[in-house]
């Protein structure tokens, strides 16, 4: 599972046991509960794992041991009875004095007791940090797809090796797009704009279904349903956000500023090149785009219609832990068309090993594609 998953059911886990939930955030948490059954799952063993630590030892992992260790070699730790205060005959009443080894056994109990409490500390700073920082922050891993539903009723779904940040205002709903890809269904409230941000472009939809691909070179935009405008970060003055971050205010429609898109078309922009200026070549200029060929990763596939094999490499790359290398300049513009599954990349191999120019060298660490 992964692992933001947790980091957030211990950061919900945390508010509960603080009593600090408010009417808003049992509404967060009940639609966060309701986003995938991963994210029950990952509340409950959380829960679980939270009733078990009182009755850990101090030695449930490496950093208490070390932390123990050094408890135990640390001036403050004090002796129960302070022997400078004893005077005359009680001084020699060994009665009246713990037992050294009761003794022993209190400092080495205190020194547990000091460990487990540090190591709950940095644990719950960890938290603390993570939950003001990243709590709208959603990510995935290689190969893995996560989808998710958003406070306003829109969902997104992320694909492989993607990133996005929500920054949601009374007057904006913005989505960052880090890296990857996503597609995003969005519920309508002509009050407030949905705006994704990839790099300097933004893609605005009020009630719409589109498709985001933050590729190394260029970003993509196709829409599935309805439509959106493309344009340009604008640099107008920003305001903060409920959640401290800023929202960048939408610059208005000028002729050769925008460019809109509608049902079953596609925009490719270069990356750190302006949207408006893609209007000044008819190759960038919106094209007719296969939906079902943008969209395929949603069914686990990958489509390719004459694409070169570096772009053929990068796609790929997502998916596996073992990349894709090409070794020869030479055979980088090589055009690859078919569709493969993502889950399966021997097939994927098998097809490149039948190719005359090319041939196939497989390490524990890479996949090195190279000129036969």
């Amino acid at each position: 599972m992964n692992n933001q998953i947790y980091d957030e059911a211990t950061g919900w886990l945390l508010k509960h046991r603080d009593g600090e939930l408010g009417p808003k955030d049992k509404g967060d948490f009940d639609a966060w509960l309701r986003e995938s059954p991963q994210h029950v799952r990952a509340y409950l063993e959380m829960s679980a794992i939270w009733e078990d630590l009182p009755a850990l030892g101090a030695d449930w992992n490496a950093t208490p041991d070390q932390l123990i260790a050094r408890a135990r070699s640390e001036d403050n730790v004090r002796p129960l009875v302070d022997t400078a205060r004893i005077t005359g005959a009680a001084a020699d009443d060994r009665r009246t004095f713990p037992a050294p080894q009761a003794s022993t056994a209190r400092r080495a109990y205190r020194a547990r007791f000091l460990a487990l409490a540090a190591v709950f500390l940095v644990t719950i700073a960890g938290i603390a940090t993570w939950y003001g920082l990243e709590r709208d922050v959603y990510r995935t891993d290689i190969g893995e797809q996560r989808s998710i539903l958003l406070a306003d009723g829109s969902t997104l779904e992320l694909n492989s090796r993607s990133q996005v940040r929500i920054r949601y205002t009374h007057a904006q709903r913005d989505v960052d797009l880090l890296e990857g890809q996503a597609i995003f269904r969005v519920a309508h409230d002509a009050a407030r704009p949905f705006v994704v941000h990839s790099g300097i472009t933004r893609i605005v939809a009020v009630g719409t279904q589109f498709d985001v691909y933050k590729k190394q070179a260029a970003t993509v935009v196709t829409v599935v349903e309805g439509k959106v405008e493309v344009l340009d970060r604008a640099p107008a003055s920003t305001a903060p956000n409920v959640l401290g971050a800023t929202s960048l205010p939408l610059a208005p429609a000028k002729s050769g500023g925008a460019i809109f898109l509608a049902t079953g078309e596609q925009l490719t922009i270069p990356t750190g090149k302006p949207a408006r200026a893609t209007t000044a070549s008819a190759g960038d200029k919106p094209q007719p785009a296969d939906v079902a060929a943008a969209t395929a990763w949603t069914q686990h596939n990958l489509v390719f219609e004459s694409s070169p094999l570096t772009e053929v490499a990068e796609e790929f790359n997502r998916y596996n832990r073992r990349p894709l290398v090409i070794t020869d300049p030479g055979i980088a513009n090589i055009r690859i068309s078919g569709m493969f599954s993502s889950a399966d990349p021997g097939l994927f191999l098998k097809f490149l090993r039948a190719q005359p120019e090319l041939t196939v060298e497989e390490t524990d660490r890479e996949i090195r594609i190279g000129a036969r």
